[in-house]
């Protein structure tokens, strides 16, 4: 018999064994040990046990049902972090009965949306995410620059580049963008971090662009205020952190933002061909 049991901090061991088998035929492959899925499903993608479901078949864990709750861009919303089956229990039903479960935490918790991101070419999930009446929003695309050395000669004598913090690129956010960034990118994400760089740009005193990048080349954000691009801003901001931190290759995920992608593509990254839905369901 299928039991179905809201998560608690006791089941972690059963979650990750879920979890594990559910994605053991899946288009991008995990290996993750026990404390990397914690760290990342349950701390950094805002996942929490409270609002999460288990089934068993007896006490063997064959499925999962990860839940976070944020307010995302001003709306409360109940973010589906992974559904997961194990292939030997698959068009059983479980799928659908954890959803139900999943559905039913949002509307308890006055949600006004549910949301997830599902890859592209996962043609039984997306069909399975319409049926309950999700609907596309927005496309994720990623992005990769293995060769910078393009962007180390770089300079511009009307620019002062120099390190700022969280918070100065939030409200500089918040004040010029409020452009629809995905949920690894967005700020809230981010300040799970140490390891980020905030760069602005100045034009005298006036801050006019900022990037958020690691060392390892991973870019959060990336905005130049509209009346200052076409400058070089941009790409001298990547040049600096380029040069500054001996970032050896640059990548990033962004949504439908045509500018910036032609900005990319005129700078030599390349477009990979991994790509994701953004669903949302509004309660």
């Amino acid at each position: 018999m299928i039991n179905y049991e809201r998560c608690t901090p006791n089941d972690i061991d059963d979650m990750f064994e879920a979890f594990t088998k559910g994605f053991s035929d899946y288009i991008v492959k995990f290996d993750l040990t026990k404390e990397r899925f914690i760290e990342l499903f349950l701390n950094i993608e805002g996942n929490s046990i409270e609002y999460s479901y288990i089934a068993r078949d007896g006490s063997t864990p064959i499925g999962l049902m990860l839940g976070g709750i944020k307010t995302y861009e001003g709306v409360k919303t109940l973010r589906c972090g992974t559904l997961a089956i194990d292939p030997l229990y698959r068009k059983q039903g479980i799928a659908q009965e954890l959803y139900n479960r999943h559905y039913a935490i949002g509307i308890e918790e006055g949600c006004q949306q549910l949301f997830l991101e599902v890859i592209k070419g996962n043609d039984k999930a997306i069909r399975f995410y319409l049926k309950q009446g999700y609907d596309i929003k927005y496309d994720i695309f990623y992005y990769q620059k293995k060769d910078v050395s393009s962007l180390k000669d770089i300079a511009s004598p009307n620019l002062q580049i120099k390190e700022i913090g969280y918070d100065q690129a939030k409200a500089f956010y918040l004040a010029h963008d409020r452009s629809h960034i995905n949920w690894q990118n967005d700020f809230d994400y981010q300040s799970h971090f140490k390891n980020i760089l905030y760069l602005g740009a100045y034009q005298e005193s006036l801050l006019v662009g900022v990037l958020a990048l690691t060392q390892t080349g991973k870019i959060f954000y990336l905005y130049v205020i509209k009346l200052y691009r076409l400058n070089g801003i941009g790409k001298q901001l990547l040049s600096d952190a380029v040069k500054q931190y001996n970032i050896p290759s640059l990548h990033l995920s962004m949504t439908n933002n045509d500018a910036l992608r032609a900005f990319l593509e005129k700078l030599g990254f390349e477009l990979q061909p991994l790509s994701q839905h953004e669903m949302y369901l509004p309660l």
